[in-house]
């Protein structure tokens, strides 16, 4: 996989140096802001827009929110056309992607079992790393 211009939006979380330089050497940018808008045509996401007004072009939305934002949840199913599992909740496969091009879900909003930090962390890895392969 050509990583160049892939882009990674972390919303509000600190990421140890060690990480940080790992992404940089393969040339992944990283970005902090508050998201307001995922921007994308059809089923492919082509932007973010950020509270700052910044506009970033991303291949790959990789997309950490502090808290649970249900409403932007559903705004994000309703205006991406995204696939809900038997339980209303974000539909996945075995590596986290959802049916929109370049979005991947991890965590409680893919209403699996457990939930809570440890297991969106590891979910975080799983989609992490199938981005890396692809």
């Amino acid at each position: 996989m050509d990583f160049q211009n892939q882009s990674f939006h972390i919303s509000n979380i600190e990421i140890e140096s060690s990480y940080q330089n790992e992404l940089s050497k393969l040339n992944i940018s990283v970005y902090r802001g508050i998201i307001t808008k995922v921007n994308h045509s059809s089923t492919k996401v082509k932007s973010v827009s950020l509270e700052s007004g910044e506009n970033i072009q991303v291949d790959t939305l990789l997309w950490i929110p502090q808290v649970k934002p249900i409403q932007l949840i559903q705004r994000l199913i309703e205006n991406l056309g995204l696939e809900l599992n038997e339980q209303d909740y974000i539909k996945t496969n075995q590596k986290l992607r959802t049916n929109v091009k370049g979005l991947y879900a991890a965590g409680d909003i893919k209403g699996t079992s457990p939930i809570g930090a440890l297991a969106a962390a590891y979910n975080g890895g799983i989609a992490a790393t199938s981005i890396v392969h692809e």
